[in-house]
């Protein structure tokens, strides 16, 4: 219990100095602000020409579709709010050297790169894809179950889990390759195969977008569930699934540390 209260005493620092940092540069902050909100409002745009010339696309209505975007929103959001740009400065921290600082400190070294940068500019996002969703479920007509909304947040989580463990294991192999400063890109490309509902694929990619690659639970399964269209049983495959990335995120990372050469060295 020490232990974690040392841990939770650690991460309200690191949120402090984020929001110091965020502070310190407030044009650029709102400016980032405006950014996303024009991101979202390109996309929902693009959504509604889509809708204007059919009904449905695999079976997905125009309202739908928008709970989706929300859910994909709100991920994205999550995601970039909590570990997305620490975990992108890794390949900066090997080619330079720094990366030594972090190893000698009396903290998880995984704990320190991941939590250290919380992107705070990402709050406004949060709020604007919540509001997204309820506008959503209003358009549906559709008032989802307890259970559904705690299957559905459940989904969330252990979406994020996944993409985090993902991005993590590819910003590792910068221990190897340093001087690769987009790697990011393999895990972009990992979220934009996600924004995309799965039934859009054929049988056999959706199975592999499930349960060999499960892409589906940065979006598409989340939604299904908060529609009481996924099963519960899905929340504990996307547990497993989560877990399971964790776990070899964290073994690849111990893994790759032994290969790694101090800049002293």
């Amino acid at each position: 219990m020490r232990r974690l209260g040392f841990y939770w005493r650690l991460y309200r620092a690191f949120i402090r100095a984020s929001f110091v940092r965020e502070m310190e540069f407030r044009a650029n902050f709102w400016a980032k602000m405006l950014y996303n909100a024009l991101w979202l409002g390109f996309f929902l745009a693009t959504l509604k020409i889509i809708f204007r010339h059919t009904d449905s696309i695999a079976g997905w209505s125009e309202s739908e579709a928008l709970m989706l975007a929300a859910t994909l929103y709100f991920i994205d959001a999550l995601i970039s709010t909590l570990f997305y740009f620490g975990l992108s400065e890794l390949p900066t921290l090997v080619r330079q050297g720094t990366l030594d600082f972090v190893l000698f400190k009396p903290v998880d070294s995984q704990f320190w790169l991941s939590l250290r940068r919380i992107n705070l500019d990402q709050l406004g996002s949060l709020a604007v894809a919540v509001l997204l969703g309820v506008y959503a479920l209003f358009q549906l007509d559709y008032t989802p179950s307890l259970l559904n909304v705690a299957l559905y947040f459940g989904m969330v989580l252990t979406g994020v889990l996944i993409f985090y463990s993902f991005h993590f294991m590819m910003m590792t192999l910068s221990i190897w390759l340093v001087r690769v400063e987009n790697l990011w890109v393999l895990s972009d490309v990992f979220a934009q195969i996600g924004r995309f509902p799965t039934d859009v694929f054929d049988r056999v990619l959706r199975r592999v977008f499930t349960y060999v690659l499960p892409v589906a639970f940065l979006a598409t399964i989340p939604t299904q569930a908060l529609l009481g269209k996924a099963s519960a049983g899905f929340l504990w495959f996307a547990v497993v699934w989560a877990m399971g990335f964790f776990v070899m995120g964290r073994v690849f990372w111990k893994f790759a540390l032994r290969s790694y050469t101090s800049a002293s060295s």
